[in-house]
């Protein structure tokens, strides 16, 4: 049997239930390619389903990963439109994370001229989740403020570059100086959270007015400051990640009395509900990155040997940017 090297998990938990080990080479089915993976994004979701704790259930034992870009090595007999040799990216429900990974054709695409993969992965999971906040859920318009919580992540430092070309005033969070300078170096302004009372801060920045949208990833008691304290008068928040794994509650009354919006970003609804959004939404970031408005930030390059490592990496706030794991 031909093998390949793979992240298996046949448990869940911390990193230490990851194992880097052989695996068969999948055969694809009629409408699946194979490719030959050059580039594994990782997202905080990767280490949400490796615990157990994401949205949806996560299977066992499975191969971890869902967004990369390789080479198409074979097709499946019903395969139209794509070939051996031909570079893309996509994503699958699991199995990414190792050399080779079958996926359905439909759900590909061409890596553009000039797109590397390492850039290509940055862009599927995280630029369409910064797009589709900032724009299609959260509504923003050029002059208003957006404040992004963990600004110096992946989908933090695509949000940044998209609404500061949007004409939009924007103020990040972070833990560290480092992350910090970075938001600034993208043209935002940046809070560190970790030396002050962020809520006071913003509020000086804003002369007491707040933010009019607030991207919110993190849950717990940053979920409920931003909702109650940090928002400006009829403002609205956008709940696209609970990374702390403490889910709040809030009241439809309090919700009421507010005239404050909450909406809840899920982009896993739109591959299964309306690919054609999420295509559309590939279309305009595309658009983005090839008119130089927007540039994947990649902050670290782990081999696949030392996937546990980048997801450690991740889960301990060293990362800015995207992480990406290169079998």
């Amino acid at each position: 049997m031909t093998t390949m090297k793979a992240i298996w998990i046949d448990q869940l938990g911390a990193s230490d239930v990851m194992q880097y080990t052989d695996q068969p080479i999948p055969e694809p089915t009629a409408k699946q390619v194979r490719v030959k993976v050059e580039a594994v994004g990782l997202n905080y979701s990767d280490i949400m389903i490796r615990e157990g704790r994401y949205l949806q259930r996560t299977e066992l034992p499975q191969i971890l990963g869902r967004e990369f870009a390789g080479v198409i090595e074979s097709v499946g007999a019903e395969v139209s439109g794509f070939q051996p040799g031909m570079r893309v990216y996509g994503t699958v429900g699991a199995g990414a994370l190792a050399e080779y990974v079958c996926a359905d054709h439909r759900g590909l695409l061409p890596v553009p001229e000039g797109l590397t993969s390492e850039m290509a992965v940055s862009l599927i999971i995280q630029g369409v989740t910064a797009l589709h906040c900032l724009t299609d859920h959260g509504g923003l318009k050029a002059g208003e403020t957006v404040l992004i919580q963990a600004a110096a992540g992946g989908v933090g430092t695509l949000a940044i570059q998209m609404a500061k070309s949007m004409g939009a005033r924007v103020i990040g969070t972070a833990s560290s100086e480092a992350k910090c300078q970075l938001i600034r170096d993208l043209g935002g302004e940046a809070i560190n959270y970790s030396e002050g009372d962020w809520v006071a801060e913003l509020m000086k920045l804003t002369d007491g007015k707040g933010a009019d949208l607030i991207l919110e990833s993190v849950g717990g008691d940053v979920f409920l400051r931003s909702y109650r304290e940090a928002l400006s008068t009829f403002g609205r928040i956008v709940v696209l990640g609970i990374a702390n794994g403490q889910p709040v509650e809030v009241s439809t009354s309090e919700i009421l009395k507010r005239n404050k919006p909450i909406m809840g970003y899920f982009l896993s609804v739109y591959f299964e509900k309306a690919p054609h959004l999420l295509a559309e939404a590939i279309g305009r970031l595309l658009g983005m990155v090839q008119a130089g408005t927007v540039k994947p930030v990649i902050g670290a390059s782990y081999p696949l040997s030392e996937a546990a490592a980048a997801f450690d990496h991740m889960q301990g706030r060293g990362s800015v940017g995207k992480v990406v794991i290169k079998p």
